[in-house]
């Protein structure tokens, strides 16, 4: 799972506060997923200059990692807010069609973990 998210992202701590943190959310996050969290704020930690590159999709120098996990979440997902959760196999292949964005509500969120267990031991993809 990636999550997209911000040290200053209100709606990220929701998220975290009300809908991880119910029992039944946060038992399948431990069981069935790893989670990366992405901050795409974190501009005072700088990647090797070798590595920085101008985004076309951001039209900004790409040299933090607030920058890079940014530039990915828009050029390879197509997404801009935070928070902003993929669910991705092995392989990097999409485990659900969509990303999820901010909705605190605990079953839907729920539906959608089991939606994409499922689609992973299957090998497919989430409808």
């Amino acid at each position: 799972m990636l999550d997209f998210t911000g040290i200053n992202c209100v709606n990220c701590r929701k998220m975290e506060g009300q809908v991880w943190s119910d029992p039944r959310v946060m038992q399948r996050l431990k069981d069935d997923f790893v989670i990366v969290s992405l901050y795409v704020d974190v501009h005072n930690v700088y990647i090797p200059r070798q590595e920085q590159y101008f985004s076309k999709t951001l039209n900004r120098q790409v040299e933090t990692l607030g920058d890079l996990n940014a530039d990915m979440q828009v050029s390879k997902f197509g997404a801009n807010t935070q928070p902003y959760y993929f669910f991705l196999d092995g392989n990097e292949q999409r485990l659900a069609p969509e990303g999820y964005g901010y909705d605190p509500d605990i079953n839907k969120f729920i539906k959608l973990l089991d939606a994409v267990k499922e689609a992973y031991n299957k090998g497919g993809v989430a409808n």
